[in-house]
């Protein structure tokens, strides 16, 4: 169930133009946001909650190093209706 969540949710983030870190055994996926707007992983996942209303954590917040402005980590534990919704904002990007 998990593994088809995470597939669908990744494939969003495809669309959209945020590359996935595949997990092999997680529920959250980390996406490289560099390409949308600011400076920090906290502007972008900002600006990412003001456009579609998807909101996730900053990847400063898993990251010691400058590299964490680029990520941001979305949960995709989320019931098939929140995730399908989710998918089809984030694929908006695109």
């Amino acid at each position: 169930e998990y593994q088809a969540k995470r597939d669908r949710f990744c494939g969003a983030l495809v669309k959209a133009g945020l590359p996935p870190c595949v997990p092999q055994g997680a529920y959250y996926v980390l996406a490289d946001v560099s390409r949308l707007p600011g400076e920090t992983g906290k502007a972008r996942a900002l600006y990412l909650l003001d456009k579609t209303g998807v909101a996730g954590v900053p990847g400063e917040a898993f990251f010691s190093g400058a590299e964490g402005h680029k990520f941001i980590r979305f949960c995709f534990a989320k019931t098939e209706s929140d995730l399908e919704t989710a998918c089809n904002r984030i694929e908006q990007l695109g």
